[in-house]
């Protein structure tokens, strides 16, 4: 009897460890801080090096009086995309006046709520780390993105599937 009840709580207490361990895994946004929050002056023009900044630069002007929602200096800039529930959110630095090189674009589907494109679920002003999810358009398989911006890129850490994953704490 005893050696049943051992066995009994050896397996819940293995279960619950892996169950910790997985979680653990996953990036947070705590564990990517930033040093420090930017309170100078914000840029005052748009850098307009890059093709896709220069084609919305007036969003990106108009982002740059919004507050910082990102690593500790990006704004966020966003716009339709002319059809329904389509839209682009692209981060620009207030500091520097030159926006990320990629942005997130996503639309949903009219039989569907499920975000086809990649939909920002996790961004914070004292963190690196942006957590994107959404439908992949070609398979039709929903995923959960990880990435974390180092200098002016945003690096692909992980690309999980979206099954079973907790959802994501702001």
């Amino acid at each position: 009897m005893n050696k049943m009840i051992f066995l009994f709580l050896l397996v819940i207490s293995t279960t619950g460890f892996a169950t910790n361990v997985a979680a653990e895994r996953l990036p947070e946004g705590k564990d990517y801080p930033v040093d420090k929050l930017y309170t100078g002056k914000t840029a005052q023009q748009v850098d307009r090096s890059d093709e896709f900044t220069n084609m919305f630069r007036t969003r990106f002007k108009y982002a740059l009086s919004g507050d910082i929602v990102f690593a500790g200096e990006y704004a966020k800039a966003s716009w339709g995309c002319g059809s329904s529930g389509c839209h682009i959110v692209s981060l620009i630095s207030k500091r520097t006046g030159r926006a990320l090189d990629r942005g997130f674009s996503v639309y949903y589907a009219m039989d569907d709520n499920h975000p086809i494109g990649e939909e920002i679920l996790y961004m914070d002003k004292n963190s690196r780390l942006i957590i994107t999810g959404g439908t992949d358009d070609e398979t039709n398989e929903s995923f959960r993105y990880y990435y974390l911006l180092e200098g002016n890129s945003l690096k692909l850490l992980s690309r999980l599937p979206d099954n079973n994953i907790p959802p994501v704490n702001n």
